[in-house]
């Protein structure tokens, strides 16, 4: 394996493994970090799986790190954060059934091999030990070195998209980021899984974090036109398009916003799909209604709302950008009152954004 080169991350790995060999548990490091560790490079959100309670593991690391945790009683995981961002993730080794497609698992215990068994690639079904007698030895019991060598997504079981239709989308992505393909059968199985119409059963809460787990990758193009290619990407929001300028924005608000400006008409509406975050959603919005509107507003958009809109309309005069250069109570002093004063504010916000008026002098003028 190449070596990863965060100290600090494997120093607390190797501390949380001695804490568990005292409690007399079994601890491995798996799915990303072992894909990740073999690939060289570094994780910062790690799943760590324990034979039997791992919540003695969070708690050591609050105790020794003074880390924040967050516990999940009814699947038995906590989330562990650390100061400098690093996410461990302790969960007890378990089985998972869907009693239908598209369901959240039933969970019950299991042992190492049933927690590899129920994730969704072979190249994530992966573990390393993280006891001291043996820290980082590899349990590799599903093949999972020879299909990240072979540059394959390949799932462990063929009822595996229909279980959890998140994996279309989670399969496209990890073979845009790493430029890997689809396993023969797997490509078969997706297929069906996008014609037989699974991910509609999604709930929109659940299509929402893959689309932002999307968005937050280094480039997300590739992965958004691989999710067209498969006919997966009209889950998402029907005419959904792939806007080049996004690989030229970073930061989920960006992008998001550009994605809804594709749209044209319908950005509005398939924002507002989303149930965003209150903050994130107006962040969004701003710039979507200003679109939409076509009037200069009277508060100044931030910076990076301007960027957007430049990268979506370079052509925009630059009037347009600024705030509203004329206010009611300047209409008031000349004698408007009310529907008057409200559709001179709205015309002069109108000639504003196509660039005819750019100063209030102008303004007044026209009015």
């Amino acid at each position: 394996m190449r070596a990863n080169n965060n100290k600090v991350q494997l120093k607390i790995l190797a501390a949380v493994g001695a804490a568990a060999a005292r409690a007399g548990i079994k601890a491995w490091a798996a799915g990303g970090f072992a894909r990740d560790y073999y690939l060289g490079k570094n994780t910062f959100d790690i799943d760590v799986c324990a034979l039997g309670d791992a919540r003695p593991l969070a708690d050591f690391c609050i105790k020794t790190y003074g880390a924040q945790a967050i516990y999940f009683k009814n699947f038995g995981t906590a989330r562990v954060v650390f100061a400098g961002g690093l996410k461990l993730d302790f969960v007890r080794c378990r089985k998972e059934v869907y009693d239908k497609p598209a369901a959240l698992p039933r969970v019950s215990p299991g042992n190492l091999a049933d927690d590899l068994y129920r994730r969704d690639f072979t190249a994530n079904a992966w573990a390393l030990s993280l006891l001291p007698y043996e820290f980082l030895k590899s349990f590799d019991l599903f093949e999972s070195r020879a299909a990240i060598d072979a540059g394959l997504v390949k799932i462990l079981h063929p009822k595996s998209f229909e279980d959890d239709p998140t994996r279309v989308f989670r399969a496209l992505r990890f073979c845009a980021r790493f430029g890997w393909r689809l396993e023969t059968e797997t490509e078969k199985l997706l297929k069906a899984c996008v014609r037989g119409g699974f991910i509609s059963l999604l709930s929109r809460e659940r299509v929402r974090q893959e689309l932002i787990k999307i968005l937050e990758e280094n480039n997300p193009l590739p992965c958004l036109k691989l999710a067209a290619e498969y006919g997966a990407l009209k889950f998402i929001y029907a005419g959904l398009k792939c806007p080049p300028a996004l690989a030229e924005v970073k930061g989920l608000p960006a992008r998001l916003t550009l994605l809804c400006l594709a749209l044209g008409g319908k950005g509005a509406d398939f924002l507002k799909s989303l149930r965003l975050e209150r903050g994130l959603y107006k962040e969004c919005a701003a710039v979507v209604d200003f679109f939409a509107g076509k009037q200069a507003l009277a508060h100044p958009l931030s910076a990076e709302q301007k960027k957007i809109v430049k990268l979506y309309a370079p052509e925009l005069p630059a009037a347009a950008l600024r705030p509203l250069v004329i206010g009611g109570a300047d209409l008031q002093k000349r004698g408007l009152r009310g529907p008057a004063l409200g559709a001179a504010l709205k015309k002069t916000a109108s000639l504003q954004f196509a660039g005819k008026i750019k100063t209030k002098k102008e303004a007044l003028r026209f009015l």
